[in-house]
């Protein structure tokens, strides 16, 4: 039987591009510290780092940092009570288990109170 091959998360996409050694690296024994962190989440270690990652950015990836950034955005209180739940519901829809986005094309149906 053929053994499935595991398959990475946009996380660990992200977190491995980010995560590759520089020259610099290579060179110390400690490494450098993080100059900077992303939405809580992502550290960059030069700026190089960061203009690459943007640069070369696929669809995952920018799926994870919209999703990543509605979650800082929300924890740092900027969204309501009914804007937070659109969010909640909005992350769920595209971080669906089946791994790929839902279709999320057309208009957003609105019902109004007679």
């Amino acid at each position: 039987m053929a053994e499935k091959k595991k398959t990475e998360t946009t996380e660990e996409m992200v977190e491995k591009v980010l995560e590759q050694p520089t020259q610099e690296e290579t060179t110390e024994q400690k490494g450098p510290q993080p100059i900077g962190q992303l939405f809580n989440t992502i550290n960059y270690n030069n700026m190089e780092d960061l203009n690459n990652f943007i640069n070369d950015m696929t669809p995952d990836q920018g799926l994870y940092i919209l999703v990543q950034a509605a979650r800082a955005s929300q924890s740092r209180g900027s969204f309501g009570m009914e804007e937070t739940e659109t969010v909640s519901k909005a992350i769920r829809v595209l971080t669906s288990p089946s791994g790929q986005p839902q279709d999320v094309s057309g208009q957003p149906e609105v019902k109004v109170e007679e």
